[in-house]
């Protein structure tokens, strides 16, 4: 169970790390709602992908820090439960501030929000069902309790896949602008 739990947490960080890593590849997507300039739009996407990272960062980071890999069942599964509620807090925020950041105003500009903004909403929803399946894990028993926790692993990853696997229109507007953006430099810089 401690070697497992150990595991678990070594293969939920690189999806997210995998996830980040695509994101930031990517300032050219995102969003939904009132036509915004190339910049503004940019801005708006780095910002909120900025902050999704810092928190999936930082839950990472507790649940490392929290000894859940040594941890008996019931002490792991709390720390597990906050760590996958954390994903899902921060993951639905960014689903909000993609949203929220509006509708390029380039060739393409709907598709390219509807399809950050709707990755980020499936991802959120995924991990709805993680977080409601770390709630369910049993903890009796040590190998129950390794199988359900390696399930909510796999769910977190397929959601978190969601939103890595994003292809985004090629936009040399959005490029440029995200170039000169200061915030999208910071999320390529960590």
């Amino acid at each position: 169970m401690r070697h497992s739990e150990g595991r678990l947490r070594a293969r939920a960080l690189p999806g997210l790390v995998a996830a980040l890593a695509l994101i930031i590849a990517l300032p050219g997507c995102g969003g939904a709602s009132p036509s915004v300039t190339p910049a503004k739009y940019v801005r708006s996407i780095c910002s909120a992908l900025g902050v999704w990272k810092v928190q999936v960062q930082n839950a990472g980071k507790k649940l490392q820090a929290s000894g859940a890999a040594t941890a008996s069942p019931p002490s792991a599964k709390t720390d597990y439960v906050q760590f996958v509620s954390a994903l899902r807090t921060a993951t639905q925020g960014a689903t909000t501030a993609l949203e929220h950041a509006g509708t390029p105003s380039v060739n393409g500009g709907k598709q390219i929000a509807d399809g950050l903004s709707g990755a980020f909403s499936r991802g959120a929803d995924g991990l709805v069902k993680a977080e409601s399946q770390a709630r369910a894990i049993p903890t009796r028993n040590a190998t129950v309790f390794e199988a359900a926790a390696s399930a909510v692993t796999t769910q977190i990853r397929n959601s978190l896949q969601g939103i890595a696997s994003i292809t985004p229109r090629n936009s040399a507007q959005l490029r440029t602008a995200a170039t000169g953006e200061p915030t999208c430099q910071a999320l390529s810089a960590s």
